[in-house]
């Protein structure tokens, strides 16, 4: 595919584009399907059609994303608010407000903790196991806790942290409903401010990772927050008060052994800040260190000064810039998952296949369809006319599989001609199924030990009419384990065979039994479609 000028994606879009998706699906009726039909494949010949040079094919992203924005400037024009604008608006409020509240509570804690009233030095000790080992056992904990949660399936949502944000996160978000759906006006227009939520809620096993890791960016500015208001404290008292800093501990602990820990704990960067600055000296440490029988009067003060460097630089180099890191990192990963999103889904299919495949109805047209039907290519497209050549789907291959007690009942010529129909696809291989387990496991072996390209789509031809049970759903999953996560498996529903062809529309009733029991899969990349356009 020839690649196109696309704006990079961001989850502005994929909240709106799911949006979209979920307006659209609420279109039940034969008459909705053929509307959605009709503006999708408008929407491609008007917009996308144009910009394609002859020969080549668009890339999917261009063309979704061209779809998108047609349908924002249709919701734009209606002065509609966007769950994505409302999304990035209150989310850009949570950043702002998780950096403060870590600066308010890092400054309030360092302080109370650093109040000294002059009979008592600070406990160098406990500042860092307060602000500092506590943070890196935090930060170890993030690596142990994946590989628990990556070995038992668990998905992040479980953590209690991330319900508290979320929960945080939703209080915050009907708040907002409240305050804007007056102004909104009309349930519809309220209800595309209540689709935020959902849309998040339903599509994180679609997107994985890509809707957990605001949160997680989140709870990292928050952490950012509450070091820069410990440092900013710990620097403020530093200046305006006369600090003493010292050590004491019931364990035998030897200056020199301490000496030999802080410059351990030192070594990151003991080379940027030699000698004195970067931790204190031992003979600092000597007279620094507390004795309770006998007070602090005997304490020389530069000893006890000598520790606040030490101190910042291990909240700054322990606290600080881990924090930084893991924040720019994902943020970056979220880009790149953005950047490495394929639209290869299920939902994401069927648009393309509406946009891409021609329209066959016995329908009128109406008065402003008149400009898209110009574009349509003449003759129309008749049951035997393939696609246009430069539609996407026209080069794309599908691995066919058909019940063995269907299969006799048409010929090659036959599954052909409807997969092309439907499609504008070519079928690569024909493989007769559910004949017996013996010969469904050795097709399933053979997929799994071949080097099949990942972009060669599944269709399974299946009888709507009758009801999905439980050993086929298996053989579905079994499907889907010997292909990888690669492809997608497209369930191409026939209606009651006739005795000319057993290619005929399904009852709108059992496509929606069908549909639900797939949906129920949880898997974005397995979807039920009509194999037969039903023609209004």
């Amino acid at each position: 595919m020839e690649g196109h000028d696309v704006k990079k994606w961001s989850i502005r879009d994929i909240i709106d584009l799911e949006y979209f998706f979920h307006k659209d699906a609420v279109s039940q009726s034969a008459e909705d399907q053929q509307n959605l039909n009709e503006r999708d494949r408008n929407i491609f010949l008007d917009s996308v059609r144009p910009g394609i040079k002859e020969g080549k094919t668009p890339a999917r992203e261009y063309i979704i994303r061209v779809w998108l924005n047609r349908r924002r400037e249709v919701e734009a024009a209606e002065d509609a608010v966007l769950p994505g604008e409302s999304f990035e608006s209150l989310y850009g409020s949570f950043r702002m407000l998780f950096v403060l509240a870590g600066i308010v509570l890092g400054g309030g804690a360092g302080l109370s903790f650093l109040t000294y009233a002059g009979a008592r030095p600070v406990n160098v000790f406990v500042y860092l196991s307060a602000f500092v080992l506590s943070q890196i056992l935090l930060l170890l904990l993030l690596p142990v806790l994946a590989l628990y949660r990556v070995k038992k399936r668990a998905f992040l949502s479980s953590s209690p942290l991330y319900r508290v944000i979320g929960r945080f996160m939703l209080r915050a978000v009907l708040w907002a409903r409240k305050r804007v759906s007056g102004k909104l006006g009309g349930a519809e227009r309220r209800s595309r401010a209540e689709a935020i939520l959902g849309i998040i809620r339903s599509k994180g096993r679609t997107y994985g990772f890509l809707f957990i890791l605001p949160i997680f960016i989140l709870t990292q500015l928050f952490a950012v927050g509450f070091n820069l208001g410990l440092l900013a404290t710990t620097l403020f008292k530093v200046i305006t008060a006369d600090i003493a800093f010292g050590w004491q501990s019931t364990l035998q602990l030897s200056p020199g052994s301490v000496h030999a820990l802080v410059q351990k704990i030192a070594l990151p960067w003991s080379w940027l800040a030699a000698g004195d600055p970067a931790y204190p000296s031992l003979p600092q440490i000597e007279g620094s260190r507390i004795i309770l029988k006998e007070g602090i009067y005997h304490l020389s003060t530069p000893d006890l000064a000598s520790w606040w460097p030490f101190l910042c630089f291990s909240v700054l180099f322990y606290g600080l810039l881990p924090r930084l890191l893991l924040f720019l990192g994902a943020v970056a990963a979220q880009r790149r998952h953005l950047n490495a999103l394929d639209f290869r889904q299920g939902v994401y299919e069927q648009l393309l296949l509406r946009m891409t495949t021609p329209l066959v109805s016995t329908r009128g047209r109406r008065v402003d369809d008149a400009g898209a039907a110009a574009k349509e290519p003449k003759p129309d497209y008749s049951a035997e006319d393939q696609a246009a050549p430069d539609d996407p789907a026209s080069h794309s291959k599908l691995l066919v599989m058909i019940p063995d007690d269907i299969s006799d009942a048409c010929t090659r010529d036959e599954i052909e001609s409807a997969v092309r129909n439907r499609f504008a696809s070519s079928i690569t291989q024909l493989f007769k199924i559910n004949k017996d387990y013996e010969t469904d496991a050795e097709i399933l072996s053979s997929l799994k030990n071949s080097s099949r390209p990942a972009d060669i789509d599944i269709l399974l031809i299946q009888e709507a009419w009758q009801p999905p049970i439980s050993e086929y759903i298996t053989f579905i999953k079994n499907l889907r384990l010997a292909i990888g996560h690669g492809p997608c498996i497209r369930l191409g529903l026939i209606g009651k065979p006739l005795p000319d062809t057993i290619f005929t529309p399904v009852n709108k009733i059992n496509l929606k039994i069908w549909t639900r029991r797939i949906t129920a899969l949880g898997d974005p990349c397995i979807y039920a479609v009509e194999l037969v356009n039903n023609a209004s």
